[in-house]
């Protein structure tokens, strides 16, 4: 295996860092990876091992305000940034491999802006997308009062940032990631009015135009999340174009629970299906 770093100018002037896992052999498909929010693409080490190992390549970038990249932990100004340097990351892989096909795979948070980008963009340069656990609502209600303040403060104070309070046993029954996670710098629990009001109406607007969904879509939920909603994932799923996979025993983090392996086979052999 081969790994390169990637180094993304955005279109504000930020600079994201990333990295390519590359089989020996020319791929015969890439993963462009969107990872979750308040994480970064280490977590994913062992997701890319595997599909390296199966002459898949991966690309991935830590979103701004994430990981290594640039910019505010936790915010964005705009969520259209955000998809923006989606696309920078898909068009790096594209010039580095002309013909290979794409496949655009979003967690969490990130399978909130490939739900987005699929349904925003024209999709000459994917093949087909995948969404795991996708932020198209929460698995629970927020206080009334939690987004009425959140409301207030996107016009006073956009860029604020406070804690999510997040449960990191919530991600997984594996509880060796559960203390990696608890224990990584590069981890954080930040997020400012700005992201989670935009990230609340994208997956709102994503429910309402999937019917329009034009790409094959993998959406796949672990049945025991309770922090994004896996009912929000079947209703997404209803266009001719998806297909839904609903995890029995799985929580938020499918790819890091102790069936892992299982997890990554089957999208292994979707993604390989013509």
């Amino acid at each position: 295996m081969q790994t390169k770093e990637l180094k993304i100018r955005t279109k504000d002037g930020l600079t994201l860092l990333g990295k390519s896992w590359l089989p020996e052999e020319e791929p015969t498909k890439i993963i462009c990876l969107v990872h979750g929010h308040g994480e970064h693409i280490g977590r994913y080490e062992h997701f890319a091992d595997f599909f390296v190992s199966k002459s898949i390549a991966v690309y991935a970038v830590d979103l701004r305000g994430h990981g290594k990249s640039g910019g505010k932990r936790g915010h964005t100004p705009d969520y259209e940034l955000l998809i923006s340097d989606v696309e920078e990351l898909i068009k790096v892989a594209r010039v580095e491999h002309n013909d290979t096909p794409i496949v655009l795979y979003g967690h969490s948070m990130g399978g909130n802006l490939v739900a987005s980008f699929i349904l925003q963009n024209n999709m000459k340069e994917l093949e087909s997308a995948v969404l795991s656990s996708p932020w198209l609502r929460l698995a629970f209600d927020p206080p009334a009062s939690q987004v009425k303040l959140a409301k207030i403060a996107n016009k006073l104070f956009p860029s604020l940032t406070q804690s999510s309070k997040l449960d990191a046993n919530l991600l997984t029954k594996d509880p060796e990631v559960v203390k990696a996670y608890k224990q990584d710098p590069l981890v954080h629990d930040l997020i400012s009015p700005r992201l989670f009001l935009s990230v609340i109406k994208a997956g709102e607007e994503a429910l309402v135009k999937s019917k329009d969904l034009k790409i094959r879509t993998l959406v796949m939920h672990g049945k025991d999340d309770q922090i994004t909603s896996a009912e929000a994932s079947s209703s997404f799923a209803g266009s001719e174009s998806a297909e839904l996979k609903i995890w029995s025993g799985l929580k938020h983090e499918p790819h890091n629970e102790p069936e892992q392996n299982e997890v990554m086979e089957f999208v292994l052999e979707w993604v390989q299906k013509k």
